[in-house]
């Protein structure tokens, strides 16, 4: 996961040279290309420039401690020894039944304790089954914490959320940070090792990766990590003097974060190999929920009575660490800010500031070429290019919406192709205001004339900017010809025998829930009979009857037939076995840490899922709205009319002859540009429009 100690150094170098340029450019904007520019407009540009640039700075701060590569599991001076602690909030049974099954082979885990924020009876039930600690929380507290001290008993408690799959030496591996007095909590690494989900983009890349992966270790080696929930080893003196926030998961976590700092404690986060798969998230309300929580949270720690803001609260270090924490949650206040000034300058007529292609491309470029490509890699790769800028469209409508309870919003149908309506609505907002704002301004540069007349090399470059923007707002949305998602669940591969009723079927794929198998005979949907199978799994083979419900025929090319199978009621015995089978040993050999196994032997996760949620008529009018964007864009890319006719009545002749200046070259070269991506994301439109549509999920 860390780079080399050379290639580190190499990284920092370019970073501060970036930022050696940043000042630079920054200093050349105010004092010689602020005139000429309305003050309405000037201003709050140069105001939005600054803040992006001093995020880029707390990135580069919070990234800068080289990677740690090794670590000693040695435990000797310290006892490896604390209970555990699941939570249980709207999960399903069988998540919290496969928590419960890997901390079984957990070392150094003494008492199990199931924090049930929900309060049911099953979960009551299966505590008993599995001899742990049922403890209720009240029913306005959303989090559980309050609980968790008083409910254990060792010095130090694991904290799991139910669904994640802890490796058998968490515990050794986070307890030497402990050895400490200091340390309050050690955040272990966890990951997804899903590659789609609501949380995963079209490149099939988690949106938290650079969080998990390479911030909150950065900022564990000064003491200033985030306690993230899950996965981490905490303190239980640490926690019986904090002030227990009763709201979410991730608002009552970063406030005791906020709140262990300011009172001297440490927060640590050992890199190296993971030691925790997250839960795979499926319901994209449930993601939606959780970006709003992240946005509150970090208007929090910024601006609230004990934000780092406030005077007094907690020491310099952590008061960057907790700025640096909050850049991404907070980036869309300044994405909208960057949208609407940029669609009013192109209104308007106005360019927000004016200066030299030279000046430019000496100060501008290599800061921004250089930063870029300097945190991409401190981060070790995991923030690339236009992450950042993703991140903050993608949540537009979660900032939007934090100001209130998320729980308080209306369900609404899907828009385009996205299941949760509060991620498409601000995506699809971006859409439309950018595409009207390119196709306004490119009527108006070649028949009405109604609005004010920009230079033509600001125009072009406004023009670029803006379909950059609408690009990366349509991949966002599925609409380009990105790979389509299949978010509904991920399976199992299997090649196991097994009788259904009469017959004999063979299972391909596998969940707790159901299955995916191959006969030669046909099945009526919704026709029931008995299955029966056997499990093999890594602590023996468990012999399954149950009955299964036909969900789904499909006649295969070859004359065969693919059945969906929903299981109905599974006994104890028979859900241990799918959860081990399923759940637990794929996570185990994809984390690499399954015995007698290594990660190219690990089974295949598939994800399969069924008709997209998506309205075809959504998606035809969003690409229609931007094929209008486009032609705007290439409208105001031409050369002017009476330019042209002054030239040529030849627009190409008019390219050839205007290229014989330099800034007619640039121009010309901006033009190209605008013409190139105008006709990338047309192309990709297309693409995505004959794109094959899922079969329904069997």
């Amino acid at each position: 996961m860390g780079m080399r100690r050379n290639e580190h150094v190499g990284a920092r170098a370019l970073a501060v040279t970036g930022l050696l340029g940043g000042v630079a450019y920054l200093v050349w904007r105010l004092a010689s290309s602020m005139h000429g520019s309305p003050f309405w407009l000037a201003t709050p540009f140069y105001v939005v420039e600054t803040i992006g640039f001093l995020a880029t700075a707390l990135l580069v701060w919070a990234l800068w401690p080289a990677p740690v590569m090794g670590r000693e599991n040695s435990v000797d001076h310290y006892a490896a020894r604390a209970d555990a602690v699941v939570r249980v909030h709207g999960h399903s049974l069988q998540d919290l039944r496969a928590t419960m099954l890997a901390l079984q082979h957990v070392a150094g885990v003494d008492d199990v304790v199931i924090v049930d924020i929900d309060g049911r009876p099953e979960v009551a039930r299966m505590a008993v089954e599995f001899q742990a600690i049922y403890a209720a929380t009240d029913p306005s507290d959303r989090n559980g914490m309050s609980v968790m001290a008083s409910a254990v008993r060792a010095r130090q408690f694991l904290l799991l959320d139910a669904g994640d799959v802890p490796t058998s030496d968490i515990v050794t591996r986070l307890a030497p940070d402990l050895a400490d007095p200091t340390v309050a909590v050690v955040q272990g690494l966890g990951v997804s090792v899903a590659d789609d989900s609501p949380e995963h983009g079209p490149d099939r890349r988690h949106e938290l990766i650079f969080e998990r992966s390479s911030l909150n270790p950065a900022l564990g080696r000064r003491g200033a990590a985030i306690w993230l929930g899950s996965g981490a080893l905490i303190r239980v003196d640490a926690l019986r003097g904090l002030p227990i926030d009763l709201r979410s998961n991730v608002e009552a976590c970063w406030s005791a974060t906020s709140a262990l700092h300011t009172a001297g404690w440490k927060v640590t986060a050992p890199a190296g190999a993971p030691v925790l798969a997250f839960r795979d998230l499926r319901d994209a309300r449930t993601v939606y929920d959780d970006r709003v929580y992240r946005v509150r949270a970090a208007r929090e720690m910024v601006f609230g009575p004990h934000g780092v803001m406030r005077p007094g609260v907690s020491g310099l270090t952590h008061r960057l660490a907790a700025l640096a924490w909050c850049v991404r949650p907070l980036s869309s206040i300044r994405r909208v800010a960057f949208i609407a000034l940029l669609c009013a300058a192109l209104l308007a007529g106005e360019a927000p500031f004016s200066g030299s292609v030279t000046a430019m491309a000496v100060l501008w470029l290599p800061y921004f070429a250089y930063t870029s490509l300097g945190v991409c890699l401190l981060s070790g790769w995991t923030l690339r290019p236009g992450d950042r800028a993703r991140w903050s469209l993608h949540n537009i409508g979660a900032t939007l919406r934090s100001s209130l309870d998320p729980a308080t919003a209306p369900e609404r149908p899907p828009i385009v192709n996205l299941p949760a309506s509060q991620y498409g609505a601000s995506l699809v907002a971006a859409v439309v205001v950018l595409s009207v704002v390119l196709l306004l301004r490119g009527l108006s540069d070649r028949f009405t004339h109604s609005m004010g007349v920009l230079p033509q090399s600001a125009l072009l470059a406004m023009v670029a900017v803006s379909l950059w923007l609408l690009g990366l707002s349509l991949d966002l949305l599925r609409v380009l010809g990105r790979k389509a998602h299949a978010r509904r669940a991920t399976r199992v591969g299997a090649a196991l025998s097994a009788g259904f009723g009469d017959r004999a079927v063979s299972i391909l794929d596998l969940t707790s829930l159901g299955a995916g198998a191959v006969c030669l005979d046909r099945f009526e949907i919704g026709e029931r009979a008995l299955l029966q199978t056997s499990i093999p799994t890594r602590t023996g083979v468990t012999s399954v009857q149950l009955t299964a419900v036909v969900r789904n025929a499909t006649r295969l090319p070859y004359g065969e037939w693919r059945l969906g199978l929903e299981f109905e009621s599974i006994d104890d015995a028979s859900a241990n076995a799918f959860a081990e089978y399923c759940l637990i040993e794929p996570v185990w050999e994809q984390l690499g840490v399954m015995p007698d196994t290594s990660i190219t032997e690990s089974r295949p996760l598939m994800s399969r899922g069924g008709v997209e949620p998506t309205s075809r008529v959504g998606r035809m009018v969003l690409r229609a709205v931007a094929l209008l964007a486009l032609v705007g864009a290439v409208a105001s890319s031409l050369p002017a009319q009476a330019e042209a006719a002054a030239v040529s009545p030849r627009w190409t002749d008019t390219l050839i002859r205007a290229s014989e200046t330099s800034d007619q070259r640039v121009r010309v070269t901006l033009s190209l540009a605008v013409l190139g991506i105008s006709g990338i994301i047309a192309v990709s439109m297309l693409v995505g429009l004959h794109r094959p549509r899922r079969a329904a999920d069997v």
